[in-house]
């Protein structure tokens, strides 16, 4: 073989050598790569998300189809958010809801006395609960009885009280925009200050706050709270007076929030 075939294999090798090299540097760095036929390296996949925690994430009732969906969006995969399963309201115990870094409560009104013990308990101990619109305000057994906080000192300890439990407890938002009280809020967070609104004859429930109000909703009987934070021993309670599903970019703040 002459010189000039000696250089040629030497060139082959050390291209070889710096592809391969090249590709160890970059799937260190989390990306993927393709190295085409002509030797040359194509950067066209995303990095890999790495070092992101889980967050369990469980419903106690019956979650609406958009907060299905926001939870099985790409948006939680790379927040880490998982969604094993919901359970009836009436089958939880306080370890069970233990296994969850986040319970959220929505679509059943009716909240018997061992799930209302097991939620305040878990968030006593250090638990994330979020409470969407009547979801635990009513007992299965007495009908002449509402509110989270009833019976006192053993209710779920939702930062608000339904106006009117038993007639006029709802009202319409017709494609009113949420208005933050605190634009700094890590829920606001890459957010306008207005801008999300919410579709015309969304339901919203009327309520007194009894923690802070983080925004605001106009319905058609006048100015309400969207979202009220509170908290109870030492864990930490989010109200959503309208369903989450509708604002998913929020409710994904949220539980990244109540998270970190």
């Amino acid at each position: 073989m002459d010189r000039g075939g000696h250089i040629l294999i030497v060139a082959v090798i050390l291209l070889a050598a710096v592809a391969v090299v090249a590709v160890g540097l970059l799937m260190l760095n989390g990306t993927q790569v393709h190295i085409s036929g002509s030797g040359s390296i194509d950067i066209n996949a995303p990095p890999v998300t790495e070092g992101v925690s889980s967050i369990k994430v469980t419903v106690v009732g019956v979650p609406s189809q958009g907060v299905l969906e926001a939870l099985a969006s790409n948006e939680s995969v790379t927040k880490g958010i998982e969604y094993p399963a919901n359970f009836p309201p009436n089958s939880y115990t306080l370890d069970m809801l233990k296994e969850y870094q986040v319970v959220i409560a929505q679509g059943d009104p009716k909240f018997d006395m061992n799930t209302r013990e097991a939620l305040r308990g878990y968030v006593n101990g250090g638990g994330k609960l979020i409470v969407v619109g009547d979801a635990g305000s009513k007992h299965p057994e007495y009908q002449n009885v509402a509110g989270w906080s009833w019976p006192a000192g053993q209710g779920i300890p939702v930062p608000a009280q339904i106006v009117g439990e038993f007639s006029g407890y709802t009202d319409v938002a017709n494609g009113s925009q949420i208005r933050w009280s605190e634009t700094s809020h890590p829920i606001a967070r890459g957010m306008k200050i207005v801008g999300i609104s919410l579709p015309a004859n969304s339901t919203v429930v009327k309520t007194t706050p009894n923690g802070d109000v983080v925004a605001f909703i106009d319905t058609d009987e006048g100015t309400v709270p969207a979202i009220i934070e509170g908290g109870s021993g030492l864990g930490k309670v989010v109200y959503f007076a309208y369903d989450p599903g509708l604002t998913p970019e929020i409710f994904i703040n949220t539980i990244a929030y109540l998270t970190t």
